[in-house]
């Protein structure tokens, strides 16, 4: 029960200690379809029967629901292409920027 008690104590101080702390959540899963491209970057749905792993950041979480609603920003190749494709394995840490982007590192 102390265990408890200290965690819930200790856990909204992580949060305050991190102030710049967005979001953040480790993912292993498919590509559904590219969502947005432009000249800056390109966005992609995330499949969501296709989830092998999404750990959340125990001390800066990032929802699941938010990832599938938003799109996670991948970038381009080549200058104009984007990075991933439909069917694609999207691996790596997804963080959200201060202007709400979720990116994959």
């Amino acid at each position: 029960m102390k265990t408890l008690i200290i965690a819930l104590l200790v856990s909204p101080l992580c949060f305050a200690a991190n102030p710049t702390c967005l979001g953040e959540a480790q993912i292993i899963a498919k590509v559904s379809t590219i969502a947005d491209k432009d000249s800056y970057d390109c966005k992609v749905n995330v499949d969501v029967g296709s989830i092998v792993q999404y750990n959340m950041n125990q001390t800066c979480p990032l929802d699941r629901d938010e990832v599938l609603s938003s799109g996670v920003a991948v970038g381009l190749v080549n200058g104009h292409d984007c990075a991933l494709s439909a069917g694609d394995t999207i691996t790596g840490v997804i963080v959200k920027t201060p202007w709400g982007t979720l990116v994959l590192e």
